[in-house]
């Protein structure tokens, strides 16, 4: 059939047929040829997306082995599906992915974030090849350093006079309540920013007086069972007090309630772990001191407990800091140096609430 009317005019009938007569006068098999034609267009239509790629990625591999998926889905909403998204795997280029997704977000002066996402797209593009969907990874040789730059690692320790600064002028600068009383409990237990914000009120024993971090919250590989003991001093139980008389009209499970949550009640989350970073980049020029990091406040106290006047071991740092111990020290060295973790963190609190008045 040539076509159906009013859709397809006589007149273009006749010009078709004049074209398919000449075309079977050369032996071309019209019908075949049409055939052909309609299942290629619907293979294209049919051909995969980077979106289609992304949520499957994020579904079977993301979603199972990490234990905090929800990041590499923002990496993915923000800095690439609106981007490329909708571009078939066939068709995806290096060239594509660098001046559409990696490019933008080196120029915006991210080059570590923009590392992670090649890193993430690369994962990506690899499970797509072992998924059947693409033939190659187009990032497969991409480097790092040719993309966001040669990352270093990070040694910024605050000094203590900084520290006394920092705390000082927090209060003054429209700065949450729950952000933070979450930095002074960095810069007090040493934990990481999501085992802070996270914490819940059930895992604090006054009797015993010690916090316990449940698995799920320690930075180790998913399913991993270690958790983190804490020890609990006054310093620390003066800030809870504090938290626990603010946010009482919340009735929250968690320590740091969130107020300005937007699909729950107020008090049913805690607080985003990012809202710490992004609350000391909004603030850092008023803070006066040179630029840091919620998690260079942990690398702070580990480097002010070996100050002269609290003289704590390395490996009592170590502890406290949740590292495991290499080499034989991992295999023979079972103590929990519990005591000693206490003594450490019981003197670094006094020092800081000796000096800076917002601590007390």
């Amino acid at each position: 059939m040539l076509g159906r009317s009013p859709a397809l005019s006589a007149l273009k009938a006749r010009e078709l047929a004049k074209q398919y007569i000449g075309d079977v006068s050369r032996g071309i098999d019209v019908f075949l040829e049409q055939k052909k034609q309609a299942e290629a267009q619907a293979q294209e239509m049919n051909t995969p997306t980077v979106q289609a790629l992304a949520s499957e990625f994020l579904q079977r591999y993301i979603k199972p082995k990490r234990k905090d998926p929800d990041e590499i889905e923002r990496m993915f909403a923000k800095d690439v599906l609106p981007l490329i998204g909708a571009v078939k795997l066939k068709d995806i280029t290096r060239r594509d992915i660098i001046s559409k997704v990696l490019d933008p977000i080196t120029d915006r002066g991210s080059g570590t974030q923009a590392n992670k996402t090649l890193s993430i797209l690369k994962q990506m593009f690899d499970f797509g090849v072992d998924r059947d969907l693409l033939q190659g990874n187009p990032l497969a040789s991409l480097k790092r350093k040719n993309i966001g730059g040669e990352e270093k690692s990070r040694t910024r320790a605050l000094e203590f006079e900084e520290i006394l600064q920092v705390f000082g002028r927090l209060p003054k600068l429209g700065v949450s309540a729950q952000v933070i009383y979450a930095l002074k409990f960095i810069v007090l237990t040493g934990c990481r920013p999501q085992e802070v914000t996270g914490a819940k009120w059930e895992e604090f024993d006054f009797d015993k007086m010690m916090w316990t971090i449940p698995a799920e919250r320690v930075k180790q590989k998913k399913g991993g069972e270690r958790i983190h003991k804490v020890p609990i001093n006054p310093n620390m139980v003066i800030l809870l007090d504090e938290l626990r008389a603010a946010f009482s009209y919340l009735s929250s499970e968690y320590v740091f309630p969130s107020t300005t949550c937007i699909n729950v009640k107020p008090g049913e989350q805690p607080i985003d772990r990012h809202s710490l970073s992004k609350a000391i980049n909004r603030k850092h020029k008023e803070l006066g001191v040179p630029k840091f990091v919620p998690h260079d406040l942990r690398r702070t106290l580990a480097t002010r407990l070996g100050d002269k006047d609290i003289g704590a071991d390395p490996i009592v740092v170590e502890k406290i800091l949740n590292h495991e111990l290499q080499g034989v020290q991992k295999v023979y060295n079972l103590q929990e140096y519990m005591e000693e973790r206490r003594q450490a963190l019981l003197d670094w609190g006094t020092k800081l609430t000796e000096n800076v008045i917002s601590f007390r």
